[in-house]
């Protein structure tokens, strides 16, 4: 689906308009075969490129063709049908005339554009292209405050994790190493726009972009730091469970042999055979008192090294 929309720097509301003018943005989600090679055809902008913004898989760079046209894939986080977070890629293309920004999904990138109508102008595409990169970067800022709150929340709690824990925590991780992933080579492209060889970079918009390039580092060591703190989160519940287990086995093991004692000495004195004391009306007190005797030196030597 495609859809034009234009706002001058006068203008009060976006306007969605019927045709592709001077200074229009045009908006493509989930376009298909067709729409695309329209689109390529009517703006002279390179079709495979195009596609390559479609791909799930496709990762963040820039290109500039022959005709001059400017090229930003850049990916950014977003749900999925199971709520769980990813990341998607979004084509950005700044011809001499118009702006076009192109998605598989629906997504809050765009649509935040959609309801905001007082800070950006589609006849000013550099500032547009400006705007979109920190929506995009401020969306990897909102999940990422989201996630790093969870882990806080599971350390805290960390002796007494369940199993449905553990795979969240797996699960965080693996979409913080997503975001170092993706946030690596969308700095790099930061870095090239402000060089000025893609695109021309105003001197108020230079500040914004070299404080986001900054900003964006911040947030790619966070997501690092994220990830480090559930590695270690794991790896603390682990030595948990394992000195919990060793004391368990500990504690089995002096149960086994203080019942042992009991049934060597009873088994000795069970045997048919001639033996001490097998007379006497108090042989069965002297039985359980040399049980008693010899359980609690057991017990003394045992307390005496601090094994238990």
């Amino acid at each position: 689906m495609i859809k034009i929309y234009r706002k001058k720097l006068n203008d009060l509301r976006l306007k969605k308009v019927s045709k592709i003018e001077n200074g229009s943005w045009i908006l493509a989600t989930n376009p298909n075969r067709e729409e695309i090679k329209s689109l390529a055809k009517s703006l002279n902008l390179d079709l495979t490129i195009l596609e390559d913004g479609l791909d799930e898989n496709e990762i963040s760079r820039i290109e500039k063709d022959k005709a001059g046209n400017f090229y930003m894939i850049m990916r950014f986080p977003i749900e999925d049908d199971n709520n769980d977070i990813i990341t998607m890629p979004i084509l950005v293309v700044i011809t001499q005339d118009n702006i076009i920004t192109l998605c598989k999904t629906k997504n809050k990138i765009t649509d935040n554009f959609l309801t905001r109508n007082s800070d950006f102008c589609t006849t000013h595409k550099t500032n547009f292209l400006l705007k979109i990169i920190l929506e995009i970067f401020g969306s990897y800022d909102l999940y990422l405050n989201r996630i790093l709150k969870d882990i806080k929340s599971k350390k805290i709690k960390i002796d007494n994790l369940e199993n449905k824990d553990i795979l969240f925590l797996v699960q965080e991780e693996e979409t913080l190493n997503n975001f170092v992933s993706s946030l690596f080579p969308a700095i790099n492209i930061l870095e090239k726009i402000l060089s000025g060889r893609y695109i021309t970079i105003y001197e108020k918009d230079k500040d914004i972009m070299e404080d986001l390039v900054m900003d964006s580092n911040q947030t790619m060591e966070l997501s690092r730091a994220g990830s480090r703190s559930i590695k270690n989160i794991r790896e603390a519940y682990s030595a948990i469970l394992t000195n919990e287990l060793n004391k368990i086995m500990k504690i089995l093991t002096f149960v086994t042999i203080f019942l042992t004692i009991p049934t060597i000495v009873s088994s000795i004195f069970g045997m048919n055979v001639a033996l001490p004391l097998e007379n006497n009306p108090f042989s069965f007190l002297f039985v359980i008192i040399i049980i008693i005797l010899l359980s609690t030196l057991f017990f003394a030597v045992i307390k005496g090294k601090r094994w238990i």
